[in-house]
């Protein structure tokens, strides 16, 4: 269910952003960045793939996402005539840019860095990576930004974005932070151009990161137009840990994972899913993880399972020593569980 739900989704949503984008002169063909990576989402959504990965290391999952060199963050003011390219005509410390339709209507997309335009100005800082100890390659951030849309420039806003982070202090560089943030927040929505409901609604996003616990908390709707396209998920990951200051004071370089608590739902008009377990033992060496409590509820139908999550017998596929119990009280490891349920071949 859960899967099949999320790539009709997925697929609706592309199809609804490719729509907006069209219409209001964004963008001129049907191939684009985003639409590209909805389509790769929709057409690889499978967990089976993420549960054959090895566990990533706590730096591993904010590595990587910088580019290199010195970079700021793009600031003026912008305009993109239809049928043309995009030409600067004036200085700003945000970021305005300026689309024409073909029938001669402006859009606006605009990027306050500094929160400025809302209320007090919050200073943008530079980070770097920790592996770059000297400071050769930085990425000016925000530490309080907003964004909107407003199509048809009418005042009216059909999305909007603010974002919060404060970045870790780096040790390395003087005056300067890590790519690892301390506390991150995104909230925001985007609105459907024509009828009710949005296309995105996020009332809350935020990752913290801390030499004892990493948690990621979200709740997000999608397609809130009243029928089964919707889909509203909540939850959290939490990571327990302790750690020792890395390279330039990194928490995340040596963080060693101990125990956890996942709690996801995913809900639909028609249906509804949860799936919660606690992680009591997590060795990182192994990549076994020990589960405790869990269960999957689907439609008012659970399954629960408990036992050491790994792939002990190295025949790639995880589970063997993980025990599921059905309703009706029938076990079954999830190793065998994934082989003759959902086609998963063992490598051996």
């Amino acid at each position: 269910m859960g899967k099949v739900l999320i790539q009709n989704t997925l697929s609706q949503l592309n199809q609804e952003l490719q729509g907006l984008l069209q219409v209001q002169g964004f963008i001129s063909d049907q191939s684009t960045p985003l639409s590209q990576g909805l389509q790769t989402l929709e057409q690889r959504l499978d967990p089976l793939a993420y549960l054959k990965q090895p566990l990533p290391r706590a730096q591993e999952l904010l590595g990587g996402i910088l580019p290199q060199g010195v970079q700021t963050l793009p600031r003026g003011r912008f305009e993109c005539p239809y049928n043309s390219g995009c030409t600067q005509v004036g200085s700003s410390n945000d970021l305005e840019m300026r689309f024409q339709k073909a029938d001669g209507t402006w859009n606006k997309l605009f990027a306050d860095w500094d929160y400025s335009s809302k209320g007090a100005s919050s200073p943008t800082v530079y980070v770097h990576n920790p592996s770059d100890t000297q400071g050769q390659y930085l990425q000016e951030m925000p530490t309080k930004a907003f964004g909107s849309l407003d199509l048809k420039e009418d005042g009216t806003k059909e999305g909007e974005a603010t974002f919060q982070a404060t970045w870790r202090p780096s040790t390395c560089v003087s005056g300067k932070y890590l790519t690892e943030p301390g506390n991150l927040s995104l909230t925001g929505f985007l609105q459907r151009p024509v009828g009710t409901g949005r296309l995105v609604d996020l009332p809350s996003l935020s990752l913290t990161t801390s030499a004892s616990q990493l948690k990621l908390v979200w709740n997000l709707s999608l397609l809130t137009q009243g029928n089964d396209a919707d889909l509203h998920t909540k939850g959290f990951i939490q990571i327990n840990g302790s750690s020792t200051p890395g390279t330039c004071g990194s928490l995340l370089e040596k963080f060693n994972a101990s125990s956890g608590e996942v709690d996801v739902k995913l809900d639909t008009r028609n249906h509804a899913a949860r799936l919660y377990f606690k992680i009591t033992d997590w060795n990182e060496n192994t990549g076994a993880i020990t589960v405790q409590n869990g269960y999957l509820t689907i439609d008012g139908k659970t399954v629960t399972f408990a036992g050491v999550l790994d792939d002990a017998n190295g025949n790639c596929v995880p589970g063997e020593n993980l025990t599921l119990t059905f309703a009706g009280g029938q076990t079954m490891s999830l190793e065998t569980y994934l082989i003759q349920n959902l086609e998963v071949s063992p490598c051996r």
